[in-house]
């Protein structure tokens, strides 16, 4: 007999004939389809066993149920084993199929609490009336001691039609029930019992995305489970009273909320126009989930900094179209770092029209690894690999084939930043500045002294010009128990050195009546006050 399973003796039910019964208990893992619970509960029935508790979670482990049988002689219950063995049932555990999704909408989810007689064979009936019309059990609580005559089973069918035609035929055989939950709303289904996790994630996001189809986002969910193993081993790590669940599920919001903002839904926010030399001229603009992009613009070219989304690609060549720029014309992309919401598009920008991407060599580790962290110390930030993994497929990022890797051999200094290399854009020039890698490896800074333009990537953000919506997007790290930088000590002096970097050109800019600006990755670009910068 299998280690886990515990035989008791105790006084028989009404229902046994022998003065003496056996009370078998233990864990068996059925596999989870239509007529599993079926063939298992009639293999008992077979054995002259009674069910006196049964307890089947999906939502747990979507093949585990504990079950206690009541069993005359220890020949039957030899009898049973012998069969669940035949049958190739397992007392241990193998979640090798765990994530998979199979219920797709809640109108085909139907919970019930039924009335059955406390004899062998009772479930087994019942079971398979639920298995003629492909029900599939998702939950199921039966115990003895708290009701001997009732059982609260949810299940799914495969076509939400058959729940009436199931309903039908339940009342034809004459069990009394009552209907617990009968799917309706996607935006019920946390609450949804028996529903596994990717299951629960599957309908959010169908929720969120409207306009996807189901394959997409089965294709969403498929590329996301594998992750699933190393977010519940983040969750233990962190040792935090945050479910799993809640992790997994707000890397998928947070990943996917671009999504809901393509297409008719895309819409940004054009920042002030600033012109140089009366023939570049500077645009920024706010894309729906917070990042910006900025263009220079001479009339012939045009120069992008920083990419956005790649799921916004199709929706930011309209955004130029509309602003009366030419999309083949960004003969230039300069990316201040290799997360997706600045890298994302650059990809697609090289690949339909030969762009250049210029980018710093650490972005290739990055890259390389799928880890905006990578090389970073401490259990938690490995969280920063599982994210990136998982926003960048979800976002679509396309990372370019071509990268151009800046120039590292430059000793000069600007303040605390070592001067990489410089590039023009018509009469402007700009020099390249290393970041001491606070936020993530391979990330530069733009700055123009001329005019004062200084391009801080995620740094210096102007978050009071953000929307609530905006905020939350940025506020995705405090959910996840980490935070979004590699280093916050180093982030936060590199922080202080660019607002000492500004301060430092104020009094040139002055002589020639220039007002400095900073252009953080998100929110509006904005005048430099050396009092509060």
């Amino acid at each position: 007999m299998h280690e886990s399973i515990k035989v008791y003796q105790q006084i028989a039910p009404a229902a046994l004939d022998d003065a003496k019964a056996l009370l078998a208990k233990f864990r068996i893992y059925l596999p989870d389809h239509p007529g599993s619970l079926a063939e298992f509960a009639s293999a008992i029935a077979q054995a002259k066993g009674n069910i006196s508790f049964f307890h089947y979670d999906r939502a747990t482990d979507s093949s585990c149920v504990a079950v206690n049988i009541q069993i005359d002689t220890d020949h039957n219950l030899q009898t049973l084993l012998t069969t669940l063995t035949e049958k190739h049932y397992r007392f241990e555990s193998d979640r090798t199929a765990e994530h998979e999704v199979m219920v797709t909408t809640v109108e085909s989810i139907l919970e019930v609490k039924v009335r059955l007689t406390n004899t062998p064979g009772a479930l087994a009936a019942f079971a398979r009336l639920l298995a003629g019309h492909a029900a599939n059990v998702t939950y199921m609580l039966y115990d003895e001691d708290i009701d001997a005559e009732s059982a609260d089973i949810a299940m799914a069918t495969e076509n939400p039609g058959e729940i009436d035609v199931l309903l039908k035929a339940i009342n034809e055989q004459g069990y009394h029930y009552r209907v617990v939950y009968r799917g309706s709303n996607e935006a019920e289904a946390a609450n949804i019992i028996g529903l596994k996790m990717v299951e629960k994630f599957f309908l959010r996001l169908k929720r969120l995305l409207p306009s996807s189809d189901l394959k997409e986002i089965q294709t969403l969910v498929e590329s996301s489970r594998d992750l699933y193993q190393d977010l519940v081993q983040f969750y233990t790590e962190a040792g935090n009273n945050l479910e799993a669940a809640d992790v997994f599920e707000t890397v998928l919001t947070f990943a996917s909320r671009s999504r809901s903002h393509t297409r008719d839904k895309f819409s940004a926010t054009a920042m002030q126009l600033l012109r140089f030399h009366d023939r570049v001229t500077l645009q920024g603009f706010r894309l729906p989930t917070s990042e910006n992009i900025y263009i220079l613009n001479d009339g012939k070219e045009l120069a992008m900094i920083d990419a956005g989304h790649g799921i916004y690609y199709e929706d930011l060549k309209r955004l130029l179209k509309k602003n009366g720029m030419d999309p083949s014309k960004v003969r230039r992309i300069y990316v201040t770092h290799p997360d997706t919401d600045h890298v994302g598009s650059s990809g697609y920008f090289e690949q339909e029209f030969g762009t250049q991407v210029f980018m710093h060599s650490g972005s290739m580790d990055v890259m390389t690894h799928m880890n905006r962290a990578h090389g970073a110390a401490g259990s938690l930030n490995n969280l920063n690999k599982y994210y990136t993994r998982l926003s960048n497929r979800f976002t679509e990022c396309l990372f370019p084939k071509h990268p151009i890797y800046f120039p590292e051999q430059g000793m000069n200094r600007a303040g605390s930043f070592r001067i990489l290399t410089t590039f023009s854009f018509g009469p402007l020039t700009f020099e390249v500045l290393e970041s001491l890698g606070g936020h993530t490896p391979g990330l530069v800074f733009f700055l123009n002294r001329e005019f004062g333009l200084l391009f801080t990537s995620d740094y210096l953000l102007n978050v009071t010009s953000l929307s609530a919506e905006e905020k939350e997007h940025l506020a995705i790290y405090r959910y996840l128990l980490t935070s979004p930088n590699r280093d916050s000590r180093i982030y936060k002096q590199e922080s202080t050195a660019l607002k000492d970097l500004m301060v430092s050109l104020e009094p040139e800019l002055k002589i020639t009546g220039k007002q400095g600006y900073i252009f953080p990755g998100h929110g509006d670009h904005y005048p430099v006050d050396p009092a509060v910068v």
